[in-house]
């Protein structure tokens, strides 16, 4: 009886590998036929060489019928991209703030097009510290190139309260659910304040508070990693803008 007890474990255990194995096909399937998509503008396959959005999408694990939030998401680079692997089952919220709409308002705008274009898509313009969704309504959320923006300040008004911010965004997440954070990285040790000054966060900073927040750390990636990047200066003024980025993973753990 404990041998035949034995054998259900063991063959329970293949059928949840065969599963996940054939999820994960899946997605990285979808993943490439985003990124391979003709309708995605010249512009962003421009930055594809620098961004490298196959790995990016695979390592933060988006999946098809799934729920992102893309905060800060600019022009919607990546919304374009999550809204196909998502697929019409799933839906992408395309976030941003009075601050990243005064420079990319218009072209999200464009993107977006005539209704019906991206159709799984919703578009929110609020600042992080009123926004407000379901809880646990989803299963993703996308932070990239805007972390260093919570230091950035606009107005007193408009000015991120971090810690209630990240604690919305656990609130948000299902157990589980993914946070990865892309950003510019400082020299070691820099202040939080370099986010307003050169537009860069030192990942420390970032890991702490995340941890602090009650996410766990799950996984990092070197591939956007440039070793030439002068941290001393700001972004605008490194050429073509090939800084040195840091890609951290974390886990909604409840």
């Amino acid at each position: 009886m404990k041998f035949s007890f034995i054998k259900t474990i063991i063959a329970a255990s293949y059928i949840l590998l065969a599963t996940n194995v054939q999820a994960n096909a899946i997605s990285e399937q979808a993943i490439k036929a985003a990124i391979k998509d003709k309708a995605r503008p010249a512009t962003d396959i421009r930055k594809d060489a620098n961004r490298k959005p196959e790995q990016i999408l695979n390592f933060f694990k988006v999946k098809p019928k799934t729920a992102v939030l893309d905060v800060l998401a600019g022009s919607g680079y990546y919304s374009e991209m999550l809204s196909h692997i998502v697929g019409n089952e799933g839906k992408v919220i395309i976030h941003n703030d009075k601050h990243f709409l005064k420079y990319y308002g218009k072209s999200l705008t464009k993107r977006l097009g005539k209704e019906g274009r991206l159709a799984n898509t919703k578009r929110i313009d609020i600042s992080l510290n009123n926004l407000e969704l379901e809880e646990n309504s989803l299963d993703t959320i996308f932070l990239v190139l805007g972390y260093h923006d919570f230091y950035y300040i606009m107005s007193e008004s408009e000015k991120i309260n971090v810690s209630k911010v990240l604690a919305k965004f656990r609130k948000f997440l299902k157990p589980d659910g993914i946070i990865g954070i892309v950003d510019h990285d400082a020299i070691d040790g820099a202040p939080s304040n370099v986010g307003n000054t050169l537009h860069r966060i030192d990942k420390k900073i970032v890991k702490d508070e995340m941890i602090a927040a009650g996410f766990v750390f799950d996984a990092e990636l070197s591939i956007l990693e440039n070793t030439t990047d002068d941290k001393s200066k700001a972004i605008w003024d490194i050429p073509g803008r090939n800084t040195s980025r840091f890609v951290m993973r974390f886990k909604n753990k409840k």
